[in-house]
């Protein structure tokens, strides 16, 4: 009987041997920890823009200045970009009128873009919505 218990103790201990994981190999390259994905590229205003909604005006950009206008008509910005961001500020010294008020299609555009806080482009960077507290104003890359 003792010979049998002897046997059965072996076996038990047998299976729990069998049960343990395996330890790791000592050769095993340990996963690398995935790196957080890169922000996706923002497009630069920079350029030459339409304003869309049959204003007439033109926006140009750049180095840091922003110019909308139709014809002899302008009003002057300076401006900033950081991504999505935009902060656009009056420049008096960069503006004329030609004779004759602006449309009130015209004077909205120049209130949407003096308040303009967020630029939203498409996928392809052609078009970008501006919006802020003055509204919005939609733009056509030219």
């Amino acid at each position: 009987m003792k010979h049998a218990l002897l046997i059965v103790a072996a076996l038990l201990a047998a299976c729990n041997q069998k049960e343990q994981a395996a330890p790791p190999a000592p050769n095993a390259v340990a996963e690398a920890p995935t790196p957080p994905a890169a922000k996706a590229p923002v497009p630069a205003l920079d350029g030459t823009w339409k304003v869309a909604g049959g204003t007439g005006l033109t926006l140009t950009l750049g180095k840091s200045k922003a110019s909308l206008a139709a014809g002899c008509l302008r009003r002057g910005f300076t401006f900033k970009q950081d991504r999505n961001q935009v902060v656009f500020g009056s420049d008096p010294s960069a503006s004329a009128n030609c004779g004759s008020p602006p449309s009130a299609a015209q004077e909205t555009a120049f209130a949407a873009l003096a308040d303009a806080n967020t630029a939203i482009f498409d996928k392809d960077g052609k078009t970008v919505t501006l919006s802020g507290y003055g509204g919005t104003l939609t733009l056509e890359r030219r």
